[in-house]
């Protein structure tokens, strides 16, 4: 069966759809020399949307900072390692705590949430893309009235619909691994996902895993908590960096149950090394395309 490998970005106005094309395939051509296992051919594809939510996109030859298209983070190959950036054990401990409790703290045990205005508010203040995705409206080159969620949703479904009878990896990167967990919950689509890789995910915060449950629990009335898709059918892997705080709660094995093929989330912790001139950003899509475990995990699927 032919393979390919399916990349969905995640949040914010990004570079045009060609560039960050070949800038995900760079990156985990990158990854794979970084364990040995280089490929001349990877069949990527990627799943662009974000010309839905922005009327341009990022433009690498504009130098003023100050401009609205201004590419801050463009993808750089990894020429020497940064500072590891460790955070104090402190630091960490807090993390760790506020993820253990983050389920406690904002939903009650049926999985509703507890302050439904609270987590809106935050929603709408530091995940604003989120809250467009949900709530707004999109924009088209043809000026088309349309949900900007049924346009991205339908950006994915156009492409697994291309890809009927391949053998599939799904790479998806912060919202979009929401927006992918959206899709592949669709009982219209047909498609089977063999592996499905969730990077930098907000998957498991409480007001996703609210909505998440509410929608599923619809289709599955026995349902005591979300669980993997239905059509993953060999692997879901999580991977997300301890300093990623879009990935606040980084483990969503406890947050979601297996689907009927044993298929459940495994979370792996890794080091996202992106950084662009001395700054580094653990979220961002390049480092973690480029981890060895990202890459592991390609390699084994291309690999059959």
């Amino acid at each position: 069966m032919k393979k390919v490998i399916l990349g969905i970005h995640g949040l914010g106005n990004k570079p045009d759809a060609m560039l960050l094309h070949d800038w995900w395939l760079s990156a985990i051509n990158e990854g794979l020399e970084r364990i040995g296992k280089p490929r001349q051919q990877i069949p990527f594809k990627m799943v662009y949307w974000a010309d839905i939510s922005n009327t341009q996109p990022l433009d690498p030859a504009i130098t003023d900072p100050e401009d609205e298209y201004f590419l801050r983070e463009p993808y750089t190959k990894l020429r020497f390692a940064p500072p590891s950036g460790k955070y104090r054990r402190v630091h960490a401990q807090v993390l760790r705590f506020i993820e253990e409790h983050l389920d406690k703290l904002f939903m009650k045990k049926t999985l509703a949430e507890k302050f439904p205005g609270a987590s809106a508010k935050i929603m709408e203040r530091y995940f604003s893309e989120l809250n467009t995705y949900f709530n707004h409206e999109c924009i088209t080159p043809q000026n088309q009235d349309c949900s900007n969620k049924a346009a991205i949703q339908t950006r994915l479904r156009d492409v697994l619909r291309e890809y009927a009878g391949y053998d599939i990896l799904l790479l998806a990167h912060s919202m979009g691994s929401i927006i992918a967990l959206d899709v592949l919950w669709d009982s219209s689509l047909k498609q089977i996902i063999n592996t499905f890789v969730t990077l930098g995910s907000p998957l498991g915060m409480p007001p996703i895993v609210a909505r998440n449950f509410k929608a599923q629990k619809a289709l599955l009335p026995d349902l005591i908590k979300p669980q993997a898709p239905e059509c993953v059918a060999a692997h879901w892997y999580n991977i997300s960096d301890r300093r990623d705080t879009i990935a606040l709660d980084h483990t969503l094995r406890d947050d979601y149950g297996s689907n009927q093929n044993g298929v459940k989330a495994i979370d792996l912790m890794v080091k996202n090394d992106y950084a662009f001139k001395g700054e580094p950003n653990p979220h961002k899509s390049f480092g973690y395309l480029r981890a060895r475990e990202t890459a592991g995990i390609i390699d084994a699927f291309l690999a059959g």
